[in-house]
């Protein structure tokens, strides 16, 4: 199986298709940061607190929520602030802080995601060369298991290249390897450490690639199940672009149980702002974590895994 997924995924590295998108994410790179840099505004900002409401006020503003539970958020909301305001008494003005466009920039990898998981199965059942591998006496779970890799790989690689290519083009920006070396304030443990600022960025970049691997590998699956690429790649292009407000506006109707769908962690820039974070908690009264959305991708991946080989098992590939 793995001399398969070798084959599929050197010859998708080699189509034209797939080196224009990385010549586009190169050039769009340096694009971006010769734009952005020395336009970095600090973090060093005033924190606007929000004032605790009363009962009778929060059950006017929010009547179908509980005020025991805003109340609790409301504490970690406080301490989230605390946080912030010592940060803001550790001012770092450096343009090379405009690095953190990158988590932008990766938004934007969703849409080649769904392209890449919608197209990959179903290129090869409308040209016909599916059967090639059934007789080659491939298993059909390892056919499909190996496209399934394949599409992990692929997106995975996309990630990756944004961020060496971000990494060189900040280095040509400012002419110098300090990028590397810096370091940035962060609270640990109510206290305020220095963290090499590539690193950090590094682990948060490969954090927020996994929504975008998810929502190929979730194009891969929808592609399968109603076996059209268009409706696959259209369907899953409106979740993902408008998967974060639907939740929010079903939440007004208290379907509280969708904070265990995917829908609000298809994109994890929303966790690059821990106090934003915690006020959306507090006003919608959910519990929206990395830690939970990891947990939830994971679970909701697998559950589509097996559906959609069960399906593929029994397809009729002729």
């Amino acid at each position: 199986m793995l001399k398969l997924v070798n084959l599929l995924f050197f010859r998708e590295i080699k189509k034209s298709y797939f080196i224009i998108i990385l010549a586009i994410i190169l050039i769009a790179s340096f694009v971006v940061n010769f734009l952005s840099y020395n336009h970095y505004e600090s973090d060093n900002n005033l924190i606007n607190v929000q004032s605790k409401l009363n009962e009778e006020e929060f059950l006017k503003l929010y009547p179908n929520r509980n005020y025991n539970r805003y109340v609790e958020l409301y504490e970690d909301y406080i301490d989230e602030v605390i946080k912030a305001t010592k940060l803001n008494n550790y001012e770092i003005v450096n343009n090379l802080y405009s690095f953190d466009t990158i988590y932008q920039f990766q938004v934007f990898l969703s849409i080649i995601s769904i392209i890449v998981g919608s197209s990959l199965l179903m290129n090869e059942f409308k040209c016909g060369t599916i059967k090639h591998f059934l007789v080659k006496k491939y298993s059909r779970f390892k056919i499909y298991f190996a496209f399934f890799l394949t599409v992990v790989l692929l997106v995975l690689l996309i990630n990756l290249f944004l961020f060496i290519s971000y990494t060189l083009s900040m280095i040509c920006v400012d002419k110098s390897f300090d990028l590397l070396y810096i370091t940035k304030s962060v609270v640990l443990n109510d206290k305020v450490v220095d963290i090499n600022y590539y690193y950090l960025t590094f682990t948060k970049f490969i954090c927020n690639s996994l929504p975008i691997i998810f929502v190929g590998i979730l194009s891969f699956f929808i592609s399968l199940a109603l076996f059209n690429k268009v409706f696959s790649i259209s369907f899953m292009f409106f979740v993902n672009v408008f998967g974060l407000v639907i939740f929010q506006w079903l939440l007004n109707f208290d379907i509280s149980f969708l904070m265990y769908s995917f829908l609000p962690y298809l994109d994890y820039t929303i966790f690059n702002d821990r106090l934003s974070l915690v006020e959306f908690n507090m006003q919608y009264g959910t519990n929206l974590s990395l830690f939970n959305g990891n947990l939830l991708l994971f679970v909701y991946a697998i559950l589509g895994f097996v559906i959609s080989s069960l399906l593929f098992l029994k397809k009729d590939l002729n």
